[in-house]
């Protein structure tokens, strides 16, 4: 495939690659361009309905194209030659394509609100892990892997990290660390603690982070939190509104991490009871003690397990009356027993946090189907630079 044809890119499609078609008409994706221009592509991939490839030269150049400060050629960043203006469009148009095409009964222009944009693109990734590549010499390189999850791009700098990992990156010290047969190395920074850094190897310790405006919350070295300081408390103050809004009697947590929502719900929420289950053995262990920090063990509950079963087992006949189920899975969305646990749990309200809206608006229509309207969604962007975002959605039961 060493033909290079001629685009008019017309877009960004979900994934941050240009979209744009060829003189037949036929749809090419690309990344690195800009809606507006005209690019030289050549191709990597010619399917019947549509073609890939890599930019090779730019005919006609958008008055907004900027040189992007990251010196790494990656495909985690997607935006970060075009303003901010235009990434968060770009990225609202696709959110509010998939609830388009979802066939939804809840209409989207009434339901999707605007979207809370990032205060800053870079310094904001508090973890990053680099795969790792040695070579019969001894060298190793760190870096990411290419698009076809094989190649590896180095990396000794990443303007998305925060100044610390940065600093880590910068130095090379890290390769003191490595014994022989690590796989990978991870970077992760916190206001409290600082700057750790382990490999495959370790990762099983402890670690304080920080939801802003919410307090210190602890969590497993590996397990899941918020990797944007400078919007993970303003995620945990969404969550917050909407429930204070609905005023359940009882929060119901799915995949709940180290407790950080149900605490805080509980905590600012003085008639809230909260139970959660998380699959993560330490992340429970670490919300159980987050849960007496912050003063609520008496009203939350955490338990380790599979979600849909241990629900089951707890909820046997269904939720308590006025009660919110909360979800926030991985990006895989639901898996089919929870999502048919959710759908008839008797839950008044469901708050579904997402970070992909294929898989969520997937579940969405299967929860209409069992008598749930779309109340509001919005788009927060979580992961400013990059093809990803975050978004909270409110359903409530019609029944």
């Amino acid at each position: 495939m060493n033909r290079t044809v001629e685009i008019l890119i017309h877009g960004f499609a979900f994934g941050g690659r240009a979209v744009g078609r060829d003189p037949q008409g036929k749809v090419c994706f690309v990344r690195g361009a800009v809606p507006g221009e005209t690019v030289q592509v050549r191709l990597t991939a010619d399917k019947k309905n549509y073609s890939e490839g890599i930019l090779s030269g730019v005919t006609a150049v958008s008055p907004v194209r900027f040189t992007p400060e990251c010196p790494n050629p990656c495909p985690g960043c997607s935006y970060t030659h075009v303003p901010y203006e235009m990434e968060l469009e770009w990225k609202q148009r696709q959110f509010r394509s998939f609830a388009e095409k979802a066939r939804l009964r809840s209409n989207p222009q009434v339901f999707l609100r605007d979207p809370m944009g990032a205060p800053t693109r870079t310094g904001w990734r508090s973890k990053i892990r680099l795969s790792l590549d040695r070579f019969p010499d001894g060298g190793i390189q760190a870096g990411y892997r290419g698009e076809d999850n094989r190649t590896l791009i180095p990396v000794t700098d990443c303007p998305l990290a925060v100044p610390a990992i940065r600093e880590a990156l910068r130095s090379g010290q890290w390769r003191s660390l490595l014994k022989g047969n690590e796989k990978t190395i991870t970077f992760r920074w916190t206001r409290p603690d600082g700057l750790r850094i382990y490999t495959d190897r370790g990762g099983s310790a402890s670690i304080r982070d920080e939801l802003d405006g919410f307090g210190i919350f602890e969590t497993g070295e590996s397990s899941f939190f918020q990797i944007n300081p400078y919007m993970s408390g303003r995620l945990a103050g969404e969550v917050l509104d909407r429930v204070r809004s609905a005023a359940p009697a009882l929060l119901a947590e799915l995949y709940c991490g180290c407790g950080c929502f149900s605490i805080l719900c509980t905590e600012h929420l003085p008639g809230l009871h909260a139970w959660g289950v998380e699959l993560d053995p330490l992340a429970v262990q670490c919300a159980a003690r987050n849960a007496r920090c912050h003063g609520v063990a008496g009203r939350t509950g955490f338990e380790a397990g599979d979600s849909a079963e241990v629900f089951r087992k707890r909820y046997p006949q269904g939720l308590p009356p006025d009660s919110l189920l909360l979800a926030d899975p991985p990006r895989a969305g639901l898996d089919p027993a929870a999502l048919k646990l959710i759908a008839r749990s008797g839950a008044k309200w469901i708050l579904y946090v997402s970070c992909s809206p294929d898989t969520l608006f997937r579940d969405l229509r299967q929860l209409e189907d069992a008598g749930y309207r779309i109340t509001g969604s919005r788009l927060l962007d979580l992961f400013p630079s990059t093809a990803h975002f975050e978004s909270i959605t409110v359903l409530a039961s019609e029944k």
